[in-house]
């Protein structure tokens, strides 16, 4: 398979100028024959909303707004999956027959943190919630209902025949403890895509670093090699697996206003780093990986030799978006 990552830096709360930045990116990377595109969490409204009131307006119906427009229209247009992340209203199926399905008991608006899946053709191949959210998610968003989405996809034949992949989607703090209280070692995200057989992990990411401004632009083109060590460690139970899963980590880039819940410099700063790889028999490898404050499309080629091997080292802080 060909899988391309879209790492950028999206402006909070413009949407339009968000858009048009992404499709820039991809117009001057010119992708070919890939078979997926990932996107950030909440790619084209940026992340960092204080609350409720403050994300409201920028809100999507489930699977029809401007962000599944975008992924329709971009999948057509290259022929691939599109995994994109965004910020959903919760909205009543046309089949039914309330209309306060929408609303909470408090007249709130019931709002997830979610990603949506689209095929070349623009049918919805998966719509995911986020399960573990981190504190920022939780000043508007709630908990997916459903838990973790384990699900097939088809990759249509380009460069080799038609595949069959069963993927696990999650968003950044999905990698995390819930809520940082349940036991470490309990690796919910990774031991349930192991149990379902995963064979593409699909993360979407808005995941945060503790540098300060002057630290993350002065080493802008070199990926965080803690962040991604964190990350790595977080998937033990697939690490050490007796077999291989294809790994997509799609994070944004950048900077934001706003409150910092890791209680460093004002505002927030991305690590960036998406990096596309597989984990197995012990070992990471990554084929390609990007920098901490690099936009641009990165595409990786599974059937050719990973760049990198890692081997499994542990940790113990945590960060997450």
């Amino acid at each position: 398979m060909r899988i391309a990552c879209l790492q950028f830096n999206p402006e909070l709360g413009r949407l339009p100028e968000n858009i048009a930045r992404a499709n820039a990116l991809i117009q001057a990377a010119f992708p070919q024959n890939i078979d997926l595109l990932l996107l950030p969490e909440l790619a084209f409204t940026g992340y960092n909303y204080p609350s409720l009131s403050s994300i409201l307006p920028h809100l999507e119906p489930t699977a029809s707004g401007p962000s599944t427009d975008w992924a329709r229209a971009t999948a057509t247009r290259l022929n691939c999956i599109v995994t994109v992340g965004y910020p959903e209203l919760c909205t009543p199926p046309p089949t039914s027959s309330t209309n306060t399905q929408d609303l909470l008991p408090a007249g709130e608006a019931i709002a997830y943190n979610s990603t949506i899946s689209v095929s070349p053709s623009g049918e919805i191949l998966a719509h995911y919630r986020k399960t573990h959210l981190y504190y920022t998610d939780e000043t508007w968003a709630q908990e997916s209902p459903s838990g973790w989405l384990s699900t097939s996809l088809t990759f249509a034949p380009k460069t080799c025949p038609e595949r069959i992949v069963q993927a696990n989607f999650g968003i950044c703090m999905d990698l995390n403890p819930h809520k940082f209280q349940t036991p470490w070692q309990a690796f919910e995200f990774a031991s349930h895509a192991l149990a379902s057989g995963s064979e593409l992990l699909v993360l979407s990411m808005a995941w945060l670093t503790r540098l300060d401004t002057s630290e993350l632009l002065a080493h802008a083109g070199e990926p965080d090699l803690d962040t991604l060590s964190y990350w790595v460690g977080r998937l033990k139970p697939l690490v050490e697996a007796e077999k291989e899963v294809i790994a997509v980590f799609g994070n944004r880039c950048g900077q934001e206003a706003g409150k910092n819940p890791l209680g460093v410099e004002e505002g927030v700063r991305y690590a960036g780093s998406s990096w596309i790889g597989k984990v197995g028999n012990g070992v990471t490898k990554i084929w390609e990986i990007m920098g901490r404050a690099e936009e641009g499309v990165m595409v990786a080629d599974t059937e050719k030799e990973p760049k990198w091997v890692l081997r499994l080292q542990p940790r113990d802080e945590e960060l997450a978006g």
